[in-house]
């Protein structure tokens, strides 16, 4: 490489990251329950940025070295591969990331690497042989880690999904996008070792993504708000009827008296049942009536808090009494109200009744509406213009 190209990119990269550093350690994190680790994630972050920024500066004075840069090159990548896989899961399940793996992890690379600068200046006849290990396993870390987060993300998705009784997925598909971002940066990381003409392709992407990370620090409680319950949430109980079941058989040693109060328990049971039932039917038939259906962000949980059920009896009822849970059961009264807008007000735009009638998402709206009526809600208010 040009070496007056090589120290204009260092020292420009240099300078943007240690700014970079600085907006990070200026991003405010509210002290919301759920956002430690991503406050831990931050201050840790920040140094990574300083110290990256103080290599780049070091590369700019002393120049391009074809020898040692893929060494270097290759025990920073490995660094970062650690810092933004872990930052990115902190973004999606925080409570899976354990610090202390986290440093025992950073501890190997760094002996790895001091192990193959060793071998670089003293022992030059088994440098290769550690270097090509140490390419091998990098390519391994960056498979581990990509396993890992796509676990991580779907089961955060599988978990919000099932919080908000709702398609969510649309609004986590940024935290995604981010890791394989950082995935093509390490691999593009793991390219220039052996094709150094990358590097000024190189520099300014891993740049753009760095100035990205800072902006999904600034903007993640505005973007991730709607998540914050299920992420900060404990590992819950399983759920519990608020109207338990009774055992009604009893063995031949159970007295008399005992399975006489069974029996009375039972008939108890039945009747708060039926007294329960009635009044859930009433309070739901008020939630259509009020069309408090169509408001975002409301879990089952709410609702059935709301009403004054558990969680467990409102969906065995909702099971029992339209034959669905309640996400298809909202769903359907979202669509056809969506049905009655377009028909009432065809001057509505397809983007306004989809957030009228309470989703986030307007191709998820398309794609229900499609299934539901048969054609697409461009075509369904063909129909009334």
């Amino acid at each position: 490489m040009d070496e007056t190209t090589y120290k204009f990119l260092m020292g420009a990269s240099a300078f943007v990251i240690a700014i970079l550093g600085l907006m990070l350690a200026g991003t405010t994190i509210l002290p919301e329950v759920g956002l430690e680790k991503l406050r831990k994630a931050r201050s840790i972050l920040i140094p990574s940025y300083f110290v990256l920024a103080l290599l780049s500066l070091v590369c700019c004075l002393t120049g391009y070295d074809r020898r040692i840069e893929p060494a270097s090159t290759l025990l920073v990548a490995s660094f970062q591969a650690l810092l933004f896989t872990m930052s990115m899961l902190v973004f999606i399940r925080p409570n899976e990331v354990r610090w202390k793996t986290v440093f025992r992890q950073a501890g190997v690379i760094t002996v790895a690497g001091l192990v193959l600068f060793v071998s670089f200046f003293r022992f030059t006849d088994y440098y290769s042989c550690f270097f090509y290990s140490g390419v091998v396993a990098y390519v391994l870390q960056l498979i581990i880690y990509t396993r890992k987060f796509m676990l991580a993300y779907r089961k955060t998705v599988q978990e919000v999904e099932d919080y908000y009784d709702d398609d969510e997925e649309n609004r986590l598909v940024w935290v995604k996008c981010g890791f394989f971002s950082a995935l093509a940066v390490g691999i593009m990381a793991l390219s220039i070792l052996f094709f150094p003409v990358l590097y000024k392709y190189f520099v300014p992407l891993y740049v753009v993504f760095y100035s990205f990370m800072v902006m999904w620090f600034v903007n993640y409680y505005r973007r991730m708000k709607f998540a914050i319950p299920v992420i900060a949430a404990m590992p819950q109980e399983a759920d519990v009827c608020a109207i338990p079941e009774t055992v009604l058989a009893k063995t031949d040693g159970v007295a008399a008296e005992e399975a006489v109060a069974v029996a009375e328990e039972a008939v108890a049971v039945k009747e708060e049942k039926s007294g329960a039932e009635h009044l859930l039917k009433e309070r739901l038939q008020k939630y259509i009536d009020e069309k408090e259906y169509c408001r975002k962000d409301v879990p089952s949980g709410i609702v059935a808090d709301s009403f004054g059920m558990s969680k467990a009896f409102f969906r065995q009822y909702m099971k029992d009494s339209y034959g669905m849970d309640f996400r298809p059961w909202r769903k359907e009264l979202r669509l056809r109200e969506a049905s009655r807008l377009f028909a009432g007000h065809p001057e509505y735009t397809i983007e306004e009744v989809s957030e009228m009638v309470g989703y986030n998402n307007s191709s998820n709206f398309n794609r229900d509406f499609k299934r539901m009526m048969g054609m697409t809600p461009k075509c369904f208010c063909k129909q009334f213009q």
